[in-house]
């Protein structure tokens, strides 16, 4: 029986977990999600049990608010592991989130393996006693998954010793996320009123400080006219910085776009009309938006901060590194130098790299194999 227990059901999680389901029941393995609450503040996505295909329980309890951070604390975890169980559970969600260390003491004989995102760069407690409190916890796991080489590296390195090590990226539905015939991609430009010619870039993500949209708007804006042409930038997402980013779109002709937040089928429809993506982040785990782009063949233009950097543009060749997300304009500039010819080249490769690596079939079933 493998079970997981994470923070909330998001769309990218639940579809995910769906094909989990899918992979234990051939296997005739069990397959339960525990989740500590329906939503937390600032995530926009309804609950919609009759829409998962999972087995899962929302468990009750209390979520404060600390420093921005929903703290779940669920007792009723100590109930549900001692019915279901587990023989591995799989922790997704932040070390010290109050349920994930409490499903530590429920005595349930079973391998705990946690499913980490962090690496050295986006740690915020380098030192002091936060750092030793989060190393404890990590030392309390027998194994970690892990979507990429930065988080691999530093699960060792809070463990203090090497430890089973599994590879679980972020997957997606690369049936629903595909690239757009030249009609379809035509049909979301008129819908979405964005020019029928010219270059369309497009990032996803909140508009906060975190994620470097003001730079990239202002560095975009600031390119040469005879760099920039007709380009237009579509920004995907809501947040603190919406009111400035409005005000600098108002005054670019038309060539900064704000598009506010948007469902799956929504974010499908703007990579669907747009030739590149864009992330211009500060501080990203392990983002999964432009695994979405490059399933959609885009060619990827991603900031050397993204977790996934070194598997996405180092490995794979997806597209171009933003050396510095405080001045993205070198890496705008290469972007859309690129050729027609050159796009089609990079979004062939984006779509197969994404499908072999990141299809969410291959990878539930890949974990499904290593909990058996």
């Amino acid at each position: 029986m493998l079970v997981i227990l994470t923070n909330i059901p998001t769309p990218y999680r639940t579809a995910f977990f769906d094909a989990v389901a899918a992979a234990s029941a051939r296997e005739g393995q069990g397959f339960h999600v525990l989740y500590c609450a329906a939503s937390e503040p600032g995530r926009h996505w309804p609950y919609r049990p009759e829409a998962m295909r999972h087995p899962h329980t929302l468990l009750r309890g209390i979520h404060p608010r600390l420093h921005g951070i929903s703290a779940h604390v669920n007792p009723g975890v100590f109930a549900a592991l001692r019915q279901l169980q587990p023989t591995t559970l799989l922790v997704a969600g932040a070390w010290n989130t109050p349920t994930m260390l409490l499903a530590g003491g429920a005595g349930i004989p079973c391998r705990r393996v946690f499913w980490s995102e962090g690496y050295a760069d986006a740690v915020l407690n380098p030192s002091g006693l936060i750092a030793w409190a989060r190393r404890h916890a990590y030392r309390s796991y027998d194994a970690f998954a892990v979507p990429n080489g930065r988080s691999a590296a530093w699960a060792e390195l809070q463990a203090g010793e090497p430890k089973p090590t599994w590879a679980l990226p972020n997957a997606i539905d690369t049936d629903f996320y595909r690239p757009a015939e030249l009609a379809a991609k035509a049909a979301a430009r008129r819908a979405l009123g964005l020019p029928a010619s010219g270059r369309v870039l497009v990032q996803v993500g909140a508009l906060s400080e975190r994620k470097g949209p003001l730079p990239l708007v202002r560095a975009f804006l600031g390119l040469p006219s005879g760099t920039r042409g007709e380009a237009t930038l579509a920004l995907v997402g809501t947040g603190p910085l919406e009111a400035e980013l409005n005000a600098l779109s108002a005054v670019s002709a038309g060539a900064v776009r704000l598009f506010g937040h948007r469902d799956p089928a929504g974010v499908r429809e703007i990579l669907h009309a747009a030739d590149t993506f864009v992330l211009n982040t500060f501080l990203d785990p392990n983002p999964l938006s432009p695994i979405e782009a490059g399933a959609c063949g885009l060619p990827l233009v991603l900031s050397a901060r993204a977790g996934n950097v070194a598997e996405l543009i180092g490995a794979s060749g997806l597209g171009i590194a933003i050396a510095d997300p405080a001045d993205p304009t070198e890496a705008l500039g290469v972007a859309l130098g690129w050729s027609d010819a050159e796009l089609a080249t990079l979004g062939r490769k984006a779509r197969a790299a994404t499908e072999s690596a990141f299809s969410v079939i291959a990878v539930a079933a890949d974990l499904v194999r290593r909990t058996r």
